[in-house]
């Protein structure tokens, strides 16, 4: 029984490292187990980070509208869900300054142009933004890919919508 135990352990070590040879020396009558290598763990996935914010960027948001907003006025193009709208706007972010991680520029669609305010958090991992309509949480993908969720609540509009904004070159 102890041998048998004793095989399983090492028939388990060499799976996850990888060496059958020592399942084979193990498992013959009369020799001594053989060190097995401890498996080595992969290196963690690079996460990506962002500190440069300042340029160009642009996406295509899906929304879903109740109310009247700026960038999504009524009569624009939008599918009907119940009492609300479905529209897929396109946005272009400029972003014209930044200190730090802090930076300021403009959001604008077919229809409005709005002032943003943002940050990016200390880990370079997040960046959030403000507006005078609502809130922006993005995601950073990579040094030129952000995602981003927006949210806007005031008492006679609601608004939520994804976009992934690319910066221009």
């Amino acid at each position: 029984m102890v041998r048998l135990v004793h095989v399983a352990a090492l028939l388990a070590v060499a799976i996850a490292a990888g060496t059958v040879g020592a399942l084979a020396q193990a498992s013959r009558p009369g020799t001594a187990p053989t060190a097995v290598p401890a498996p080595v763990p992969a290196p963690a996935p690079a996460v990506a980070t962002i500190s440069d914010m300042k340029g160009t960027w642009k996406g295509t948001g899906e929304a879903i509208v109740s109310g009247l907003a700026a960038h999504h006025p009524p009569g624009s193009p939008a599918k009907a869900a119940g009492s609300h709208r479905l529209r897929s706007q396109t946005f272009t972010y400029k972003i014209e300054g930044q200190d730090g991680k802090r930076f300021w520029g403009t959001v604008a669609s077919d229809s409005a142009v709005e002032q943003i305010i943002g940050s990016i958090s200390p880990d370079g991992k997040w960046v959030y933004i403000a507006g005078r309509q609502g809130l922006l949480d993005g995601t950073v993908v990579d040094k030129d890919t952000v995602q981003f969720c927006y949210r806007h609540v005031s008492p006679p509009t609601m608004i939520v919508a994804c976009n992934e904004m690319k910066r221009q070159k």
